[in-house]
């Protein structure tokens, strides 16, 4: 008896914050061109996209976590032991994400322009360091972090979609 290949699972990671401050976010559309090219070319995909979870998650507390983030500017200086329950909790949602990057079959970093990310960089080195397979969208392929973590590095939507079509190789740790 044969069993059916499980559908891949792709992570979504890409710039959120960037060199922004606040909740000052960078326009997340490319979240919803990424999950439609996945789509396109693999229709049972399990997207995981953290926009989605992170909305989730904050909307019963958003208020309260956008307050305190805030707040953090007024410090002259920020230890992990005194933040507000509510950073605590999104300090623990950052580190749910890196490990569900670590646990997708591909994670996509989208990183437009020259911006760095460092949750992005946290995102692809986890999943690196898990074996899987990191595809980068992005002009940036002499940033060493970038070269360091990607098994591809694109420049656009056009060539993810090709290499998707005709590349894709997911990696998976048993």
């Amino acid at each position: 008896m044969t069993t059916a290949p499980a559908a891949p699972s792709f992570f979504l990671a890409g710039t959120m914050q960037g060199a922004r401050t606040g909740s000052n976010l960078v326009d997340q559309s490319y979240r919803a061109a990424l999950t439609s090219t996945i789509l396109d070319g693999r229709p049972d995909a399990v997207i995981h996209d953290p926009g989605a979870l992170m909305a989730q998650w904050e909307a019963e507390c958003q208020g309260d976590v956008r307050a305190a983030h805030a707040a953090l500017s007024e410090l002259p200086a920020v230890h992990r032991s005194e933040l507000a329950p509510e950073l605590l909790a999104l300090t623990e949602m950052f580190h749910h994400l890196t490990r569900l990057a670590a646990t997708s079959d591909v994670c996509v970093a989208w990183l437009p322009g020259h911006e760095p990310s460092m949750g992005t960089a946290a995102e692809m080195l986890s999943a690196y360091r898990a074996g899987r397979t990191v595809v980068s969208i992005t002009a940036m392929c002499q940033n060493l972090a970038v070269l360091a973590c990607s098994t591809v590095i694109l420049p656009n939507l056009p060539a993810f979609r090709e290499w998707l079509a005709r590349d894709v190789r997911p990696s998976r740790v048993n």
